[in-house]
């Protein structure tokens, strides 16, 4: 029987790529792209690296990054990397505290406790952080000023000093830590130049002048006090007084001129006052001079001032003045004090019916409403409220001080203290 044999049977598979005759070249082509991913990857991270850290930007060289460092090292052993230049922005100034003041916001009332029943003052002084001031009370139909009040603003204190006027009313009361100076003053005029030593107020004042008519604005530096008094029917005088000795001494006189009633000034031992000049305008004006004297000697200098002058006052490094007699064509200037000349005259503002120098400003009224000039930063300020209407009473001390003439129902005084630069 012949022997059968059954065919072997073959299942038809699908060759894998193993077995392909192009999978070496395959993976050739697959170790070549993951050696570029790899080097591309590690470009971008040193030039992250780089850019982040040194402020690199600029181009990569055309050979690659890796051979740019390489080389470099190879040739200087140091990598210097030079960083983007940039500009440093100026700086902004610092603005000054008057631009974020805000009136409303800054003024105080002087408010007397409910023992002291005064409702009228005036006058206000300013020394050792106080303030002192005038009050009165209606007696019969007349107001009369008739005691001193002592007044801290820092805390808003009280104290009522135990002296009485002799005559009528206390008028320019003036004080330092040594000497309380007063005009003790008659209804219609005239009255006593009277002094304390501060303090010691159980016996009666020394009269330093009696004063025949008139009411002169009184000084008071150290122990020296000066003022302007009417001595016959067209002349007036200058006078000074050493507190000390009292003995009181004519430094100039005036003969039916304007300038007899301008008020002298003193600060730190130096007096100041307003004098003719020499030069006459063709409209028939004089110019002005101011006559400076130290009250350690007897050398006077003058400023000759290209105009009127009323009314000087000085802090040691400028000197303010208005060109007419208070009035609402007063012009105020300003100068600085350079040795024997003033330089840098600024006109300030037109309209100051009235001023007062300080340390670093220059208070001034215009339209009832109150200003400061800061001299450093050459600046004016509105200090007064909008809603207020008032009459500039002083200044000293940093502060300014007012009364507030919206309502005459009663005296109310009002205050601000001007921040320094």
């Amino acid at each position: 029987m012949k022997k059968r044999y059954r065919r072997k049977r073959y299942n038809k598979r699908r060759r894998s790529l193993n077995a392909s005759n192009w999978w070496p070249f395959v993976k050739l082509a697959l170790f070549v792209l993951a050696g570029l991913a790899a080097l591309a990857f590690l470009t971008l991270t040193v030039m992250v690296v780089l850019e982040s850290v040194f402020h690199v930007d600029t181009p990569l060289p055309p050979d690659g990054i890796i051979a740019s460092i390489t080389k470099k090292l190879a040739k200087e052993d140091v990598l210097v990397v030079t960083p983007t230049p940039y500009y440093t922005p100026e700086p902004t100034p610092t603005p000054h505290p008057m631009t974020f003041f805000d009136p409303e916001e800054e003024e105080r009332e002087v408010v007397l406790p409910p023992d002291l029943q005064y409702y009228w003052f005036g006058d206000p002084s300013f020394s050792g952080g106080k303030m002192l001031f005038s009050a009165g009370k209606i007696v019969g139909d007349n107001v009369r000023m008739c005691a001193l009040l002592l007044y801290d603003p820092t805390i808003g204190s009280v104290t009522e000093l135990p002296i009485r006027p002799k005559n009528v009313h206390f008028i320019y009361p003036v004080f330092n830590d040594e000497w309380l100076v007063f005009l003790d003053a008659n209804s219609k005029g005239g009255g006593d130049i009277c002094a304390y030593r501060f303090g010691q107020f159980d016996s009666d004042p020394i009269i330093i002048k009696k004063v025949y008519t008139g009411q002169p604005e009184l000084r008071l530096d150290g122990h020296y006090i000066t003022w302007i008094e009417r001595t016959g029917t067209s002349r007036d005088k200058l006078f000074v007084c050493d507190l000390e000795t009292e003995e009181t001494t004519v430094v100039a006189m005036f003969t039916s001129s304007s300038y007899g009633t301008s008020a002298p000034y003193m600060n730190d031992g130096v007096l100041i006052w307003a004098a003719e000049g020499t030069q006459r305008y063709e409209d028939g004006r004089m110019s002005s001079v101011i006559r400076h004297i130290s009250l350690s000697s007897s050398g006077i200098k003058d400023y000759n001032i290209d105009g009127y002058v009323h009314d000087p006052e000085i802090n040691g490094q400028y000197i303010a003045w208005i060109d007419a007699h208070h009035s609402e064509n007063s012009t105020l200037f300003v100068a600085k004090i350079n040795g024997d000349e003033i330089t840098d005259i600024k006109q300030i503002a037109n309209g100051a019916v009235d001023f007062f120098i300080d340390e670093y400003f220059v208070a001034y009224s215009i339209d009832e409403a109150v200003y400061v000039y800061l001299f450093n930063s050459r600046e004016s300020f509105r200090i007064s409220p909008e809603r207020e209407l008032v009459q500039l009473l002083g200044a000293g001390e940093g502060y300014v001080i007012w009364m507030d003439v919206t309502t005459r129902e009663r005296d109310v005084l009002k205050f601000v203290k001007i921040p320094k630069d």
